[in-house]
């Protein structure tokens, strides 16, 4: 789910962040991308990819910064929208950097997504609280065994996790797991 860059972005490119559009959108889905007019965002170049990820992007890869929003006097949190290929099949998605004084603090690779292409679901919703301190993430999948059975029913299994965007070390609050059992 997550991965730890402590990559330190020059003061120039940091004031991009700032001058980019504050969100006031709390709820993130993967109806959304189809929503995104991109000519109205920033593209990220190769330079600025890598400062941001601490890795080079895919050839093919399109990254935009999305929005920004403060979490406190140091933090800030940036979603970019980002599309990459798999296979045979363009993939979208919102990611989360928080970035502390410049420095990446954390990587929250998907906030959003969707890949119900071979016969299972595979979903992530994200959601932030009023005042952007807390981050919910769902991720909802079914059983990738099942694909090319006679099966008439699966399993449908929900993660959710809650992440408290202020707390130093981005603390997680909750973890829930379920599962149920759906037709198919």
């Amino acid at each position: 789910m997550t991965t730890f860059n402590r990559t330190t972005i020059d003061n120039d490119f940091c004031k991009v962040f700032k001058t980019v559009d504050q969100i006031t959108k709390h709820n993130f889905s993967p109806s959304d991308h189809d929503k995104v007019d991109l000519n109205k965002l920033k593209l990220i170049d190769s330079v600025t990819f890598q400062k941001l990820n601490g890795y080079d992007k895919s050839f093919g890869e399109l990254n935009y910064i999305y929005g920004q929003f403060p979490i406190s006097n140091n933090r800030l949190g940036l979603i970019c929208y980002n599309k990459v290929r798999e296979c045979d099949d363009n993939v979208y998605y919102f990611s989360l950097h928080i970035i502390d004084s410049c420095t990446t603090k954390k990587d929250f690779k998907i906030l959003t997504t969707e890949d119900h292409h071979s016969g299972i679901l595979y979903q992530w919703t994200s959601s932030f609280n009023k005042d952007f301190s807390q981050l919910t993430m769902t991720l909802k999948q079914t059983s990738e065994w099942v694909v090319g059975s006679d099966l008439k029913t699966d399993t449908l299994f929900t993660d959710t996790y809650r992440i408290n965007l202020k707390s130093p070390n981005l603390d997680t609050l909750n973890v829930s797991k379920t599962f149920k059992t759906i037709k198919r």
